[in-house]
């Protein structure tokens, strides 16, 4: 349905934000600010209600539909604006200064200007609505599927294969029970050093290493804190995956969960095993590749 030009006398701008509705009369040049909740907006547009009032505010991706629901129940024709439109009515003008005062008085006017030509909204049906959330939704997987396939064809996506080094590490990463394709890639970017370490070294720079909490004769368990945040959750995926298997550190955790330790501290301790086996494995090939390298004549 169309708004008619003679029947409106009056336009409501209505700037809304998540919080607040700031509202600009144009008959009577009157400015407030309104909170964004249903009473609050009743008590302010009620006494709209009946006249040849067009009320005008912009799609703000949801923030609108509560002074939305309001304009319907007191049956005050309203129009939802496209940003962009309003954007470039008021570029037109050549004006730059934008405030919630200042918004609110140019979608006002907008609405004056071209009220014979503005749709009033209409409430969709709600299985409507949820249909174009999702398919809105898609849209925006679908999007950034392809940028991440873009990203895979980029000349830096390969880069552990043309390295000799890093393939050699990612080869003994790959033989620890739990470490897959996604973990090896974290561990060699966030954790060169490993190789380099003691056990101790590496359990800490993992966030696996037991601290002490004691304090004159009072003591605390011990708690795994600090450490690289990245590591920590792959870690733990990777230890769920090795204590399913039949490997030696599966049989380790049984036997921790036998000497009736938490589940918990159980996998904590399998982590812990991992990222030191993980640091074993890859000094042990790098010192085996020093072996094998020729000698400068």
């Amino acid at each position: 349905m169309m708004a008619e030009l003679a029947e409106i006398q009056c336009v409501l701008g209505l700037d809304v934000s998540c919080n607040t509705v700031t509202l600009f009369d144009s008959c009577t040049g009157r400015c407030l600010t309104i909170a964004n909740e249903a009473d609050a907006l009743r008590t302010a547009l009620q006494p709209y209600q009946g006249t040849a009032t067009l009320a005008v505010c912009e799609a703000t991706g949801g923030h609108e539909d509560t002074l939305l629901c309001v304009l319907l129940e007191l049956a005050i024709p309203a129009h939802r604006a496209d940003p962009a439109k309003v954007n470039a009515y008021i570029k037109s003008f050549g004006k730059r200064a934008k405030n919630d005062p200042i918004d609110a008085r140019w979608l006002s006017r907008y609405g004056r200007d071209r009220a014979a030509m503005l749709l009033r909204w209409q409430p969709a049906n709600p299985t409507q609505q949820k249909l174009e959330l999702l398919v809105a939704r898609r849209l925006d997987l679908v999007a950034m599927r392809v940028q991440e396939q873009n990203r895979l064809k980029a000349p830096r996506s390969s880069l552990i294969g043309e390295s000799r080094d890093l393939t050699l590490r990612a080869k003994s990463l790959r033989s620890v029970p739990g470490i897959g394709p996604v973990l090896v890639p974290l561990l060699l970017a966030v954790m060169p050093e490993l190789g380099t370490l003691n056990r101790r070294q590496v359990a800490s720079l993992a966030g696996v290493a037991p601290h002490p909490k004691d304090s004159g004769k009072a003591s605390w368990h011990r708690s795994t804190t600090g450490g690289r945040r990245q590591i920590r959750p792959a870690l733990f995926i990777a230890a769920l995956a090795a204590c399913r298997g039949n490997s030696p550190i599966a049989t380790a955790y049984k036997a921790l969960l036998k000497a009736a330790k938490p589940k918990r501290v159980a996998l904590t301790a399998i982590m812990r095993k991992i990222i030191t086996i993980a640091n074993a494995r890859v000094r042990d090939a790098l010192q085996q590749q020093k072996q094998i390298m020729p000698v400068p004549a």
